[in-house]
């Protein structure tokens, strides 16, 4: 189905993402031609962190930080035990969940979706 066919309220959006310490630092510096550019880097690595989020147009409905990845079972508990108790039943507000097709979205995923009651 398309997009469109729902009330922006129904809606409710889900994606990772992943940071960490090092995310912002810059690669490169520029600096006026013969001067130098001035900016020490650290050669330790930084631990990473996955963020997923579940928003609505109201705001978030839930989040969660991880340290590492996330995995698909992680993705399935936060789904099962954070988004879907906050949602409504269908045509409801926070009934339509959006995600794009990542791997860990698909086969694990779906089975919440199929064991519903």
């Amino acid at each position: 189905m398309r997009l469109a066919n729902w009330n922006a309220n129904q809606l409710v959006f889900l994606d990772e993402s992943g940071i960490n310490k090092k995310s912002g630092v810059p690669k490169y510096g520029y600096a006026k031609k013969g001067s130098r550019v001035h900016y020490k880097v650290t050669s330790q690595k930084a631990e990473n962190f996955s963020l997923l989020p579940a928003m609505s147009v109201n705001g978030y409905i839930a989040i969660n930080v991880f340290k590492g990845g996330v995995n698909a079972e992680m993705y399935e508990d936060f789904i099962r035990d954070e988004v879907l108790p906050r949602c409504t039943p269908w045509p409801g507000p926070c009934s339509v969940i959006v995600m794009d097709n990542a791997e860990i979205h698909r086969n694990e995923v779906w089975s919440i979706f199929n064991n519903i009651d």
